[in-house]
């Protein structure tokens, strides 16, 4: 069975270099090789970690504005309805203040136009007396002066103006 390994200077020469050539390799490059792979790999989870970060900062102040935002159309919301009841309110007042208006303006012609038609019924009584007397007078051929005379032009005179 040895005859067919059949082990030389060669041989023993070749494994030497090789685990010469693995010690060579391990110190100068693996190692570094690893150390840069290492930092790679480190430099790699951080901006991942930091990316994370943004992405949460981000979302917070997406929180904060939209918050903002609802606050705003909130208090436009506010403002508009505060607005429409102001002016409501003073439309309320407007139209109050016309109706108190209008009706004192009814009552004031009202009262011009009864005091017209008192003095209008004055005068017509007036007139009516005067006409009574002197046609009387023309029919008695005589001026009715008397205070009987005159009261019972007047009492007739409301008779018919009453009628």
């Amino acid at each position: 069975m040895w005859e067919l390994v059949n082990i030389d200077a060669t041989i023993i020469a070749q494994v030497l270099n090789f685990i010469i050539l693995l010690a060579i390799l391990a110190k100068f490059c693996y190692k570094p090789l690893l150390k840069v792979m290492d930092d790679r790999r480190n430099r790699i989870i951080n901006n991942l970690d930091s990316a994370e970060q943004t992405r949460l900062e981000a979302e917070e102040l997406k929180k904060q504005y939209a918050q903002q935002l609802a606050d705003a159309r909130a208090e436009a919301t506010a403002i508009v309805d505060k607005a429409n009841k102001i002016g409501q309110k003073l439309h309320d007042d407007f139209m109050s203040q016309a109706q108190a208006e209008k009706e004192q303006l009814m009552a004031t012609a009202r009262e011009h136009i009864e005091q017209e038609k008192q003095q209008a019924m004055l005068d017509v009584r007036t007139e009516v007396i005067s006409l009574a007397t002197e046609i009387a007078g023309k029919v008695v051929s005589e001026k009715l002066t008397g205070a009987e005379d005159q009261a019972l032009i007047a009492k007739t005179a409301d008779k018919v103006l009453n009628k």
